[in-house]
């Protein structure tokens, strides 16, 4: 149990196009992975970790994903889904940015180490990383030292130092810096990630650690592929925790 209260903010408001086939109309959250959403594993295992507050950002289906989560989570709709990405989104919730916080990804499965250990980090913000996987169409790091030097899916596979997993730490100071950044792009191009404003405060000379989880299994669904090595990898990290 971690002794600080966190809060955590999912990113849940996407469609997922690229699972249609799968989803068949559903939501990406509810895709299920054995007997469990991919929604419902996450709360579950920030739960377990003591991480009490849980903000739910919602777009696509956002009431299918509210009876499934119930009253366990707080929900917030983000209206422009459709024509946005994630640093939109966090600007549309950016009063709820106050650490100790958790920002995670809604599409990954995960060893519940991975989230232990980056609760027990102490930088202002510290990104999990995988420093042994560089996989093509997600975001990539290039790191130096202890710190993330920059962050994003155009770093090229072969110039890069490993994966982000998703999942970023940051502490009270952490989400005042990452909040001014944001607002600085509110006029910007709407398919941006929030791992640009990450650029922005790296190029400020502001430090943005990384935990390295490579021990530890993980895997981001975007694809079907990837849904098909999830199931797989799945059932490898149950077996591990049960342990």
């Amino acid at each position: 149990m971690t002794k600080k209260t966190h809060k955590a903010i999912i990113l849940a408001a996407g469609k997922g196009l690229r699972l249609r086939k799968i989803l068949k109309g559903k939501p990406k959250p509810l895709l299920k992975i054995g007997n469990k959403t991919l929604i419902e594993n996450l709360i579950e295992k920030l739960k377990d970790l003591n991480v009490k507050k849980i903000i739910l950002v919602t777009g696509y289906k956002s009431n299918e994903i509210k009876k499934i989560v119930k009253n366990k989570v707080k929900c917030i709709y983000y209206p422009n889904y459709n024509r946005t990405n994630n640093l939109h989104t966090l600007l549309h919730i950016k009063n709820e940015l106050k650490g100790p916080l958790l920002c995670l990804f809604s599409d990954v499965i995960f060893d519940k180490k991975i989230l232990k250990l980056l609760l027990k980090t102490k930088n202002n913000i510290c990104l999990a990383v995988d420093k042994k996987t560089k996989l093509s169409g997600t975001m990539r790091i290039k790191t130096r030292g202890a710190l993330v030097n920059e962050i994003g899916n155009h770093i090229k596979v072969k110039n890069s130092n490993g994966n982000f997993i998703g999942f970023a730490k940051f502490s009270k100071l952490g989400c005042k810096l990452l909040k001014k950044t944001l607002e600085k792009y509110k006029n910007s191009n709407f398919n941006d990630y929030y791992t640009q404003s990450l650029n922005e405060l790296i190029k400020k000379r502001v430090k943005v650690h990384f935990k390295n989880m490579d021990k530890y299994n993980w895997k981001e669904i975007d694809t079907v592929q990837d849904y098909q090595q999830a199931k797989k990898i799945s059932k490898i990290i149950l077996k591990n925790e049960k342990k």
